[in-house]
Parts: C-alpha cells; sequence; structure tokens
C-alpha cells in the first residue's frame, strides 16, 4: 500500500507561523498608515496582511483582492470571526456595522481592476509580486489607483538577492530529496499496480519564468509609473524547522519548485524533504532574505 502523507496545500497554515507574521508586521509598521481612510490589499490570501493593516487605522474601510477564491473565502471567514460584516465583490463602501466597518474581498486579477481612479490611500502586495507576469502594467495600474499623495509598499522573497549567501545547496538539497520521494512514491504506484506519476513540463509559474529583479531595477520601474521610493530595506527572515516545512506544503511553491507534478504530489514531497533537508546541512533555521518597498504617488 502506498503510503499518503497528510498535506495542506493552502497558504494558511504558513500564513499563521509567527515568522511569517512578524516579518509582515515589521514591513506594515515600517509606514505610518493611522491617517488611512481606504486600503486595498491586493494577492491578500488568507488576511493576514488586510488585519495588520486594518490595526494600523481600526476605522478605516479595506478591499482585499485574490486571484484564488479559496483565499477570499479564508479572508472573508477571518474577518468574520473577528466581528466584522464583509461582502463579496468589488464595492467601495463607507459603510459600517456594529461600529467597525465593513469590509469586501473580491476575486480578481490585481492588474485588471474594475475600480475607479485614485480610489485608495495605501495599497499593498505582500508576499506575490513575484507571482505577477505584467509588472509594469501592474504598477500602472496600482498608481492609477492611488489618491496623490497615497503610499503603494510590497515585499518579497524572490528578487535579485534573496537567496542569502551559502543557502543555495540546502534549497538545492531540499529539491533533490523532493524530487527523490516522488520517483519512490511513484515506483511504489507501479508496483502496486497502479499508474505512475507523470510531470507535465511546460507548466511553471511566474516566479521562476519572471526575471528576478534588483532593488534599483525595481525602484527605477515604480519611478516610470510615478511611484516615488521612500523605504528601500532588506529583512532576513529566519524560517524554523515548522515554517519550512509549511510553506513547502503550500501548493503554490509546490507549482514553482516542482512543476508539472500534480500539486498534491509536489506539496507533499516539499513537506516531506524539508526537515531532512535542514538537519543534512546542520541548520536549525533557513534564512531568507526579504526586500521591503513603500512608495509614495508623485
Amino acid at each position: 500500500m502506498v503510503e499518503v502523507v497528510p498535506v495542506n496545500t493552502t497558504y494558511e497554515p504558513f500564513s499563521h507561523e509567527p515568522e511569517y507574521i512578524e516579518a509582515n508586521r515589521a514591513f506594515i509598521l515600517q509606514q505610518p498608515l493611522a491617517h488611512v481612510d481606504r486600503f486595498l490589499d491586493l494577492a491578500c490570501g488568507t488576511g493576514t496582511i488586510s488585519e495588520l493593516l486594518i490595526g494600523q487605522s481600526p476605522e478605516a474601510h479595506l478591499n482585499g483582492v485574490d486571484y484564488d477564491p479559496v483565499q477570499v473565502q479564508l479572508s472573508a471567514d477571518r474577518f468574520r470571526k473577528l466581528g466584522y460584516e464583509v461582502r463579496i465583490g468589488f464595492d467601495l463602501t463607507d459603510d459600517y456595522a456594529g461600529g467597525k466597518p465593513v469590509l469586501v474581498f473580491g476575486e480578481g486579477d490585481a492588474g485588471k481592476l474594475p475600480f475607479a481612479d485614485a480610489s485608495f490611500d495605501c495599497v499593498t502586495i505582500c508576499n506575490a509580486i513575484h507571482l505577477i507576469e505584467d509588472k509594469p502594467a501592474l504598477l500602472a495600474s496600482i498608481a492609477r489607483l492611488l489618491k496623490p499623495g497615497g503610499v503603494f509598499g510590497f515585499n518579497t522573497a524572490f528578487y535579485s538577492g534573496s537567496m542569502p549567501e551559502g543557502t543555495d545547496r540546502l534549497y538545492m538539497d531540499w529539491l533533490r530529496r523532493a524530487t527523490v520521494h516522488i520517483s519512490e512514491k511513484s515506483a511504489a504506484l507501479v508496483a502496486a499496480g497502479q499508474p505512475p506519476i507523470k510531470r507535465q513540463r511546460g507548466t511553471t509559474r511566474k516566479a521562476f519564468t519572471n526575471p528576478w529583479f534588483t532593488a534599483d531595477e525595481w525602484s527605477r520601474m515604480l519611478a516610470d509609473v510615478g511611484l516615488e521610493t521612500t523605504e528601500r530595506n532588506v529583512r532576513v527572515v529566519e524560517l524554523s524547522e515548522r515554517a519550512f516545512t509549511t510553506v513547502g506544503a503550500y501548493g503554490g511553491m509546490a507549482e514553482v519548485l516542482l512543476s508539472g507534478f500534480p500539486v498534491e504530489v509536489a506539496s507533499e514531497a516539499l513537506q516531506v524533504a524539508a526537515v531532512p533537508a535542514m538537519r543534512a546541512a546542520g541548520a536549525s533555521t533557513v534564512p531568507r532574505n526579504y526586500l521591503e518597498i513603500w512608495t509614495r504617488r508623485v
């Protein structure tokens, strides 16, 4: 019988890891946001960033957008449990319910949004901008949506300089071990009279097929659309064994690192291989550099 390893392929487990929350909290706290009346949180995921934003300006309204309907529902559920009225779609509302602003979450493309020009005081896209294929178009859309003087911020662990020196061997061994796990599982399936695990080429996610820009290149692209860089920082995030395991299990990560394999299979392999790769390298944590940039609409 082929062993089935329980795996949660959503972003939710990693979004609850202390390292993830604190890194994003520190990023949000870099920018004074108490004056903000309306936030737009792009690639809102499970709502972790949205909650941090609302924490800085509790009376503000917020729209969250994600391409994945599962993430939209997770965000909506998160805030309903916190006592907010949540609507689904793209309305810009000024309503309050129970003394709290009504929040709106919608499924959509971050670069093609139906909001009017100058709708938001603050736009963010955290841990996801590397997945957007047409970055100049995305940045132009964000600039259009910002009010004059409004702020835009993003962070990413996929840029030129994101891998601290000496960690490349650990990452390569992680992928090697994950690939071996898939091969062994496929062989066990065949031995049990079942079809092997097949890899379909040409399905690499955009985080790897897109260029990984330097911090200077990002600032130039931002300037081209009228977004002036005001804060730029590199934050080293140390991932524990548990955090490294949960981020490996995330389906979006699996699609990038082991493209072409069924997502559930790839996620399981990366989850299983994470701790052995760390221990083989003698590492108690895995460091990753996160680029953080805040800009202002000129």
